[in-house]
């Protein structure tokens, strides 16, 4: 049996309580499928959704009798301020989901969606949060789902074929595959007999860049009946930053950033002359022009969004201490450190200078030295004594401080398990589930491939071996031990900064504190850092 002879699906045996079918990992993840004992065998269990998933995409030769079932919501319930939102955002056409993590945002976009006159439904998000849709569909309105982002173009250009075309389609794809997709997305749209549909865009808050080829193929959605909007921080680093998300939400009305911001904000101009001759002037975006511009943009996302606070509608969430390591670099590393920090050059390239000096606080073995360096020693007697704890340990850098971190802990006997942007799907989800079922105690994670939507909420400690210089990106790492119900492991949390002294990361770890922009701050006054 094919897939329109794409890919070949052999259906191996029909039992009682499985489908056992014969194919390779791609359609595996698409389907949702788990190993099966031989080599390229995966099953589905045996149920009226399975069945149906697999008529879906099945040649139509496949006879096996399956039971038409209606979409009926699931059992599961929404908290009161859930439904609230639910019925605030099933009465419009665009909008957005602002709550903070940890406080349910899928389980109302997908209860939302529920209630919207549509059948279709295409969701962007990270890869790492497929297999999170995938499973939240399956449960809250029993419904197939399909993971794209895996299959050979071709094939995806076969989905969205159908999508287009025929009714009850649910796709997941990764917002990186789709930049690459869209623009064959949109030709089906126009040559199809339009299926109206919705679209859900998860961590929405990539769309700041705006005019990056990422967004882009986003706002090739524009046609789409319904849209979603989904990030609990949709302002990383300035109030403009929200124009990505109303351009995509309503792009007939946002159609200009600086019209946008000259509306709102004040603007500084400064004008120069290049050695050519030519005048030209910079903008730079400042604050609200005065309180009534400020409460005139308040009122335009509250009329198409929800913006829950964890601790108001969360109020059982565990207490949270925040605790600072200060550490002495060892001598080499030390010396090393400030050898360089002395001798920079005037036309040093901040940026890669900064990313050198955190590499050698980090791993000084990464530069050639052989000693493991202050914050691993740490660590490693840290995690000795807290064995009994479940502990996250998240870096920016996976090549040059988590993989060896690893291997270093492997060498000790420590039960450890890593995420990077390495680490394939299906490694990443049983690492996952040994340390939330706690046959592991210890998690690598890089802030970037970890820091989304994940559950790790058996973690009683996160220990930051340095900060991504996003605020937003720490805030969402340190949202992943968050519970997400009253009575789920209810101990007081524990968040550790390891800090060496008189380096960078005291600078960058005050800055971070204060939400200010590192990034402007280096490439403006890169000499903040070291004086």
């Amino acid at each position: 049996m094919s897939v329109e002879n794409n890919f070949k699906i052999e259906i191996v045996e029909i039992s009682e309580t499985k489908i056992i079918f014969k194919s390779n990992n791609p359609w595996a993840i698409c389907l949702n499928a788990a190993n099966e004992e031989k080599a390229q065998h995966y099953f589905l269990t045996k149920n009226n959704l399975n069945l149906l998933k697999l008529k879906k995409v099945l040649a139509k030769d496949f006879s096996f009798p399956i039971k038409e079932t209606k979409l009926q919501t699931s059992s599961l319930k929404l908290r009161p301020y859930q439904i609230e939102d639910v019925k605030f955002l099933s009465r419009l056409k665009s909008m957005a989901i602002f709550n903070e993590m940890r406080t349910g945002k899928t389980p109302t976009a997908l209860v939302t969606y529920y209630h919207l006159p549509v059948n279709n439904l295409i969701i962007i998000s990270p890869s790492i949060l497929q297999q999170q849709w995938q499973n939240s569909i399956e449960k809250w309105l029993n419904k197939p789902a399909y993971i794209i982002s895996y299959l050979p173009s071709e094939t995806r250009k076969i989905f969205y074929q159908r999508f287009c075309q025929e009714k009850d389609w649910v796709i997941i794809i990764s917002k990186d595959i789709f930049k690459t997709d869209s623009s064959f997305f949109k030709i089906c749209r126009k040559k199809a007999n339009k299926q109206p549909y919705c679209t859900i865009v998860d961590e929405a808050h990539f769309l700041r860049n705006y005019q990056s080829q990422q967004s882009k193929s986003i706002y090739c959605l524009k046609d789409a009946n319904y849209k979603m909007a989904l990030t609990g921080t949709p302002t990383v680093n300035h109030y403009t930053d929200i124009f990505g998300i109303l351009k995509f939400l309503q792009p007939e009305k946002y159609t200009s950033y600086w019209k946008f911001a000259e509306h709102f904000f004040t603007i500084q101009k400064t004008e120069f002359t290049s050695r050519q001759g030519q005048t030209f002037i910079l903008k730079k975006v400042l604050s609200f022009k005065d309180e009534k511009t400020h409460q005139e943009l308040q009122t335009i996302l509250k009329q198409i969004s929800v913006s829950r606070k964890q601790k108001e509608v969360l109020p059982w969430l565990p207490a949270i201490i925040y605790s600072q390591e200060d550490l002495v670099m060892e001598e080499e590393q030390q010396a090393l450190y400030f050898r360089w920090v002395k001798k920079r050059e005037s036309n040093y390239y901040p940026l890669e200078f900064l990313a050198k000096l955190k590499t050698l606080t980090l791993y000084p073995p990464a530069l050639g030295i052989k000693t493991w360096g202050s914050k691993v020693n740490f660590l490693v007697e840290y995690c000795q004594e807290n064995e009994q704890n479940n502990i996250l340990i998240f870096s920016t850098r996976s090549e040059t401080f988590l993989e060896p971190l690893a291997k270093i802990f492997q060498e000790k006997k420590n039960k450890v398990g890593l995420i990077t942007g390495k680490i394939s799907f299906s490694e990443r989800k049983e690492f996952i589930q040994q340390f939330q079922e706690k046959k592991i105690s210890l998690l690598l994670c890089n802030i970037q491939s970890a820091g989304t939507g994940l559950n790790l909420s058996q973690a009683d400690t996160i220990i930051f071996a340095d900060r991504s210089y996003s605020p937003a990106d720490n805030e969402q790492a340190e949202a992943r031990f968050l519970p997400t119900n009253a009575s789920e492991n209810p101990k007081v949390r524990l968040v550790i900064d390891l800090v060496c002294k008189n380096t960078i990361d005291e600078k960058i770890l005050n800055l971070l504190k204060r939400k200010e922009n590192i990034t402007k701050i280096i490439q403006n006054d890169p000499d903040y850092f070291f004086r």
